[in-house]
């Protein structure tokens, strides 16, 4: 994984004044839980079952002796350590059919398994996919309308070791009683495979929410195989830190920087894709768009566009074409081909990125297949001072391109 970020660069574009003069903010709600960053000290608001508190800085030893130091947002975040409760006790908990959570845990690739899925027997070459046996749950209901999105942090430490996967899950029932349960990390996969004793880095949970009415949402830590060196998953509303770091080069906390060269007008970068699709995070400077070019290497899959100011962004293709809403910390997936080029449109100016800070505005993609990638990435930006327009030629094509079709799509969303 990998973030971009280049500093200095402030171009000012017919563009920028153009959608600047036409943009009308209109976005989806983000859901506010109740004590969502658990900030009243404790679990108000929340329901839980087995080992759940409300913590501040805590050290997590692993099997091999690694000691992690987790520090919250705030003052407080969530710890759930993998005891108190039977698997069959936390999905009635949560409300999901006995056996859902080894099912999805059993469905996508593991090490375990030589990437051939568990069904809880020998899968072969691989050990298996071991029953759940015990662990701990929290969840929250709350009301939301379509096209709301919900966002929690986690960060999961495996204090076992491999064949051991103790997994943990994140629960999103919909209020027609769709589940959806997903992987969040383990130490062998499906989710983020943190390897033995390891640890997941801290993510965003995110999702859009396409009905309207009372939903669930949930958070599990199990062990499976046995019932010792439980693991953890810290829950929060934004991400907190980890000593020593737990986030590895081109994670959301830990942007992979472009390339040093002679392109100031561009972020250039040079990376490999072991695994196509973890996100690689990107990080530029202060703009109001940008267009993402493959110059050489796979298509990109998605993307994942950091959460400021209204958190609704517009993505466009390589021949201008509107491609769809994208909200912020939700994967926007291009069709199966993926693309060599898109624009990302709708920074409000009023966020005013600070072009010196490296985190300004993390991007991760995921690609359609393993290889060297080599990229630019175009900073659509503007001077409020300016009061001269420059000439065309500075002007990203790309862009240009899509001031009027930009315009419309905001006035459609009027109506």
């Amino acid at each position: 994984m990998f973030s971009f970020s280049k500093k200095g660069i402030a171009k000012k574009s017919i563009l920028a004044i153009s959608l600047a003069a036409c943009i009308n903010n209109v976005s989806a709600a983000p859901i506010t839980l109740v004590n969502q960053g658990f900030e009243t000290g404790d679990l108000t608001g929340w329901s839980t079952i087995g080992g759940v508190s409300a913590v501040g800085e805590t050290n997590v030893v692993t099997d091999n002796g690694t000691n992690y130091a987790l520090s919250p947002n705030q003052t407080t975040m969530a710890f759930l350590d993998s005891f108190g409760a039977t698997v069959n006790e936390i999905e009635g908990f949560l409300g999901i059919s006995s056996g859902s959570l080894f099912t999805a845990q059993a469905s996508g690739p593991s090490a375990n398994l030589d990437g051939n899925g568990g069904d809880g027997g020998d899968g072969g070459d691989g050990f298996p996919n071991y029953e759940l046996t015990n662990g701990s749950a929290i969840s929250q209901s709350f009301h939301a309308n379509a096209g709301d999105t919900i966002d929690m942090s986690w960060n999961y430490v495996a204090r076992d070791y491999i064949p051991y996967t103790d997994p943990s899950f994140s629960v999103l029932i919909a209020p027609d009683g769709t589940a959806i349960v997903d992987v969040l990390a383990s130490t062998t996969g499906p989710g983020l495979a943190t390897g033995s004793d390891g640890i997941s880095g801290v993510f965003s949970f995110a999702e859009l929410l396409t009905q309207t009415g009372e939903y669930t949402l949930g958070f599990a830590v199990t062990n499976s195989g046995d019932d010792a060196l439980n693991a953890a998953l810290f829950l929060d509303d934004e991400a907190g830190d980890c000593n020593p770091s737990c986030n590895e080069l081109g994670s959301p906390e830990n942007p992979l920087l472009p390339d040093e060269d002679d392109t100031p007008e561009s972020f250039d970068f040079s990376f490999i894709v072991g695994e196509p699709t973890t996100p690689i995070f990107i990080d530029p400077i202060i703009a109001i768009g940008y267009d993402y070019i493959v110059n050489s290497g796979p298509n990109i899959a998605s993307v994942i566009l950091p959460d400021l100011g209204d958190g609704l962004y517009e993505i466009y293709g390589g021949d201008g074409s509107f491609l769809g809403d994208a909200f912020a910390d939700i994967a926007f997936n291009f069709d199966a081909l993926g693309v060599d080029k898109f624009t990302v449109l709708g920074i409000e100016t009023s966020e005013m990125l600070d072009p010196t800070d490296d985190t300004a505005f993390v991007t991760g993609l995921t690609f359609v297949s393993a290889g060297s990638v080599d990229m630019s990435q175009v900073p659509v930006t503007f001077d409020l001072q300016v009061s001269s327009v420059p000439e065309p030629g500075t002007i990203p094509l790309l862009g240009f391109g899509l001031i009027s079709l930009f315009c419309l799509h905001k006035r459609s969303q009027r109506k």
